[in-house]
């Protein structure tokens, strides 16, 4: 019988070291909301109406923030804040009943930050 015995030692072991994981990044609550909701796949990351999955939805009318007048339900903070929580039927916007009315005004508040006309 033979056996074959190899010896562990710190010269076997590699001297490559993985590198660090990234910093954490932190995103301003509003923010959060607009990309843990998927707001960002429909209406992109600037608002306007160019998100990822914009071409999966070639016949709808997707709001483009920055432009006051693409709105259904009014462009202020309560229309903005009453279209999230009870969605636009008849449209791909689903209601986000599940969202507690904090989370919703500060949604509804950063939307209207992307506003950039006054019409």
């Amino acid at each position: 019988m033979c056996f074959l015995y190899f010896q562990c030692n710190a010269e076997n072991e590699s001297t490559k070291k993985e590198p660090p994981p990234p910093k954490a990044t932190t995103v301003p609550f509003p923010e959060a909301m607009y990309i843990q909701n998927g707001c960002i796949s429909c209406h992109g990351p600037e608002g306007n109406g160019r998100g990822t999955r914009t071409h999966l939805l070639k016949d709808a009318r997707i709001p483009n923030f920055q432009d006051k007048t693409t709105y259904v339900n009014g462009s202020s903070k309560e229309a903005i804040a009453k279209s999230i929580k009870n969605g636009i039927p008849g449209s791909y916007m689903k209601a986000y009943s599940h969202m507690r009315k904090n989370e919703i005004d500060a949604l509804a508040e950063y939307i209207q930050k992307m506003q950039r006309n006054n019409r």
